[in-house]
């Protein structure tokens, strides 16, 4: 091999090195206020997972699995886990919807007996609750647009989208996009996944209880949300106060091998 060729092969070596997007895993810390608290939730993100505790929580944790698209959840007490999919979820709304109609009809075949005055009352109650199951509700709808306010959150900057709930300010966010999170590609899309999983257990959850919130739709990733009472007081506000890349051992991510799995009450 002669110099020459030696000297291009070290350079096309050196540049590939250089092309190479950073192999890192990620923390990030949300700081959640209120009138009346003030709290912090963590995130820690490696290899397609993200762990997550939530805020005044020292026993639990959950780990979301954007591979397998999961979400386990650990209690360290107990040394018990409950990992739950999207169909698992569904399979568990059926199942409460199932309950919640026959408890409706025995509520029903009991009322056959009761007093005018009583079924009257036993019937509202049904109506605000138990039929409400019944319903497909579909959510509030929200108009949201993007203004042309823009905000620096821990050196990352978003734009500012409002969202209005017939006419009444409903909330605000600060959403950038994935590849300006300071974060190699993998946990930024990681993120996105998680945040499209929790949204559809929202929705499952709201279609089980019978109940429909108005969220607003996420362009991106909030850096910093507001969320306003009718009033127009501040209801909550979360904002993003830290992000570091350091190398996270891969135990924060893993289940441990002696936690057993947590059994559903009912099963």
């Amino acid at each position: 091999m002669n110099n020459s060729f030696y000297r291009a092969a070290l350079l096309v070596a050196g540049s590939l090195t250089l092309c190479q997007p950073a192999v890192a895993d990620a923390t990030i810390i949300y700081e959640q206020s209120s009138a009346s608290q003030k709290l912090t939730t963590t995130m820690q993100i490696k290899s397609g997972k993200i762990r997550f505790t939530p805020p005044d929580q020292s026993n639990n944790y959950s780990i979301y699995d954007s591979i397998n698209n999961q979400l386990s959840h650990v209690d360290t007490a107990k040394k018990q886990y409950l990992t739950m999919d999207e169909k698992m979820i569904e399979q568990q709304a059926k199942q409460a919807k199932q309950q919640m109609d026959k408890m409706r009809q025995a509520m029903l075949d009991r009322m056959k007996d009761m007093p005018a005055e009583q079924r009257k009352q036993v019937e509202q109650m049904m109506n605000n609750h138990l039929s409400q199951v019944d319903k497909t509700q579909q959510p509030p709808k929200l108009d949201q647009k993007k203004t042309s306010r823009t905000e620096t959150v821990s050196g990352i900057q978003c734009s500012v989208y409002e969202a209005y709930l017939k006419g009444i300010k409903h909330s605000e966010l600060c959403m950038t996009e994935p590849d300006k999170m300071s974060i190699n590609k993998e946990d930024a899309q990681t993120l996105v996944k998680m945040q499209k999983f929790m949204k559809h257990m929202q929705q499952i959850a709201q279609s089980m209880m019978g109940t429909s919130t108005a969220t607003a739709e996420l362009k991106g990733i909030p850096l910093h949300t507001t969320l306003y009472k009718e009033d127009g007081s501040i209801a909550l506000n979360t904002r993003l106060l830290s992000i570091s890349i350091e190398t996270i051992s891969s135990n924060v991510v893993t289940i441990p091998a002696d936690y057993t799995i947590m059994q559903i009450p009912g099963k």
